[in-house]
């Protein structure tokens, strides 16, 4: 046997479908027949919102006629279909959804005041629509403005409907004692539905708070502000709290930006880069962002107390990519926002960074992980980082002025210079695999040009900061000439064993790339060349031995 609740419930829905058709027919396609297509794009911006609304309106009337369905057949057929066949129990979570993305659809228009700017080019055919309106409205004023009227038609309706669910659903329960399969069903139908009429109260205050807050700008702020999906949080204004160590005249918290004016000037800082720092008092607390670190003061401690608390669920709720439900705080996700984060952004201050695009991992407002740094002249690094600076294997490219070639570096590097061993490919045709430090070749390497370079030669042996120095070979393969010896500040200095193309050895000093002293030379057989590493043509005299290091 059926329930007076859900008898109720029945006409309940019978009236909301007949208000959605009424809606659709008397305020919104109504609002969506502007011809022509308006040239200004705000108005454009407005038509798409309501658009958006028409076709949440569209779905939501759909699962409400599902809803009815589900109910007459219920009604029907007590003894064959039971009460968790009522698609408002057995299927809460996609009605609550629907409802859900009409509430945020709406307040979308109500926030950059869509209804108004859309009916702004038919102002008396709205005004001859008021008595139509009324039928939808109860306590408006019939002499309220358009934009009130069309604001109101769309809310009322949705705000009576969702409260008359709690309430039937609510008796329902009451009434299905504990042992009924479908008791639980009824409790989280109203456990739901409770929550969204705090979700809808809080929407709604946001989207008339922001529309409030963009009243009171300048048109240039309104215009680099301004977005459909942005909702005024917190606003100084109200809660009075200072920041250095910019000295700003307002402070705005909007669910995805915190933004301070000073001036003529605006600076926003994306909430999914904002880090709250733990180490404060009571009469201060820290922000770190990329490139910069805030201090919030207050003087009295509930206020900034107040300011922090929002800033931490904003970013929680804006890493999230969703609102909080049923209100700002009450997600089901820690109420802490995580220190790690994966995120793009682009630097603006001056320095190395400036104007370079990270993508990736963060941590405490600094690159830390894994991530891609892209400069606009070309140059890009992809590999580990730690506290901002490029640390563990990476790849760089650098591009060459000149020709469409790029220097590749393939390497280990240590707080932002290349650092370890690493593979260096140059766009000149050369090679270089060996160690480095402080971004310089240092320690034992090989630098090798492409048989097709102009100058094609091989050095095998020690580098320091840079330039080869101690002991080292080096064989140019276009002259036939090859050297094993000492070098200092890349030039051939102290011992060292000169053999030329003709197969002729000169050993002896050098210094500033010249023979000094020379020594007894030799014209040996092929045979009896000395052998640099790597070289399989080549052999070494006991005559001809390199000098040691030491020497």
């Amino acid at each position: 046997m059926c329930s007076p609740e859900e008898e109720a419930l029945q006409r309940l829905e019978e009236v909301f479908s007949a208000t959605l058709a009424r809606v659709n027919s008397l305020v919104l396609q109504p609002l969506l027949e502007t011809t022509p297509e308006p040239s200004d794009p705000q108005v454009r911006e407005c038509l798409r919102l309501v658009q958006q609304l028409h076709q949440s309106s569209q779905r939501l009337w759909e699962v409400t006629e599902e809803s009815l369905y589900s109910l007459r057949r219920r009604l029907g057929h007590p003894d064959a279909v039971g009460l968790e066949s009522l698609l408002l129990l057995r299927d809460a979570d996609r009605v609550l959804q629907v409802h859900v993305e009409y509430i945020e659809s709406y307040a979308s228009c109500v926030a950059v005041q869509a209804f108004q700017k859309a009916a702004k080019k038919r102002r008396e055919f709205w005004r001859g629509q008021r008595k139509a309106l009324g039928q939808l409205l109860l306590g408006v004023s019939s002499e309220a403005s358009v934009g009130t009227a069309l604001t109101q038609a769309l809310r009322q309706p949705l705000a009576h409907h969702v409260q008359q669910y709690v309430l039937l659903l609510l008796s329902l329960g009451d009434s299905v004692t504990e042992p009924h399969p479908a008791r639980e069903l009824v409790v989280h139908a109203a456990t739901l539905f409770g929550n969204l009429q705090s979700f809808m109260r809080q929407t709604l205050d946001q989207a008339l708070a922001t529309q409030a807050l963009w009243h009171s700008l300048s048109s240039r702020l309104r215009d680099v502000l301004c977005t459909p999906a942005r909702r005024l949080l917190q606003d100084s204004q109200d809660i009075a709290v200072t920041v250095t160590p910019l000295r700003v005249e307002r402070v705005l918290l909007f669910n995805d930006a915190l933004v301070l004016l000073q001036g003529h000037s605006v600076h926003t800082f994306d909430l999914k880069l904002v880090w709250v720092d733990p180490g404060q008092d009571g009469c201060i607390f820290h922000l770190l962002t990329p490139e910069d670190k805030l201090s919030f003061c207050s003087k009295n401690p509930q206020d900034l107390m107040v300011w922090r608390w929002k800033v931490t669920q904003a970013v929680c709720q804006a890493l999230r990519g969703k609102k909080d439900f049923p209100v700002l705080g009450a997600g089901l996700e820690p109420s802490e926002p995580p220190a790690c984060r994966c995120v793009a952004y682009t630097f603006r201050a001056e320095g190395r960074l400036c104007q370079a695009t990270y993508e990736g991992e963060w941590c405490r407002g600094r690159p830390h992980g894994r991530g891609t740094l892209r400069w606009p002249d070309g140059r890009n690094h992809v590999g580990s980082f730690c506290q901002g600076l490029e640390h563990g294997f990476g790849i760089r490219l650098v591009p060459q002025a000149s020709e469409d070639k790029f220097d590749c570096y393939k390497c280990h590097w240590r707080e932002g210079s290349m650092c370890g061993y690493g593979i260096c490919e140059y766009g000149t045709d050369e090679v270089y695999k060996g160690y480095f430090w402080a971004g310089l070749r240092h320690g034992f390497g090989v630098l090798e040009s492409a048989p097709q370079a102009p100058q094609p030669c091989r050095y095998t042996g020690h580098w320091e900061k840079g330039q080869r120095s101690g002991y080292g070979i080096k064989e140019d393969s276009d002259r036939g000439e090859r050297y094993i010896g000492m070098w200092q500040a890349d030039q051939r200095h102290g011992p060292g064993v000169m053999v030329t193309q003709a197969g002729v050895c000169y050993q002896g000093t050098f210094q500033a790339d010249k023979m000094v002293s020379p020594g007894p030379s030799l014209a040996p057989t092929p045979a009896s060349l000395p052998r640099a590493p790597g070289s399989s043509s080549l052999k070494t005299t006991p005559c001809m031995k390199a000098p040691s290091p030491g020497t």
